[in-house]
């Protein structure tokens, strides 16, 4: 989890403007594992900043991704943002939608995108890997 500190430190040499409403909004991005989706960013920052505006939210978020702080994952119903950069697997919930890290050997996916550049006429700009199922929560074997 980083801390408000932190967040001021990534931000500041990149020459992001810093207003309390993006600095939280940057805050939620970075320390959520769930892959929020806009809607979901919007009413977290509400919760400290009531006045934030949903255009706020957009074009904060279309500002760290440009900086390279966070990534748009677009789904079929809505995007998600994501702060981990690096290569890795998400799990997506086929049930409730939720994403969130794969806790597996980071490696693994690390080695496939070098092996496909390696052995390609393909230079591989980013990756990205989503496994699909039903969480815990929505197992029908479970439930």
């Amino acid at each position: 989890m980083a801390s408000q500190s932190q967040v001021v430190d990534l931000l500041k040499p990149l020459g992001i403007r810093l207003t309390p409403q993006r600095l939280a909004i940057a805050e939620v991005v970075i320390n959520s594992a769930d892959h929020p989706t806009v809607r979901e960013i919007f009413e977290r920052v509400r919760a400290f900043f009531p006045y934030v505006t949903i255009a706020t939210v957009y074009s904060t978020l279309a500002t760290l991704e440009q900086s390279g702080i966070v990534r748009e994952l677009p789904f079929q119903k809505h995007s998600r943002y994501d702060a981990n950069l690096e290569p890795h697997a998400n799990l997506v919930c086929i049930g409730c939608d939720s994403v969130i890290d794969a806790e597996v050997n980071l490696d693994l996916v690390a080695e496939l995108e070098h092996q496909v550049a390696a052995e390609s006429q393909f230079q591989v700009s980013s990756q990205r890997v989503d496994f699909y199922g039903w969480c815990s929560g929505c197992d029908p074997d479970r439930n």
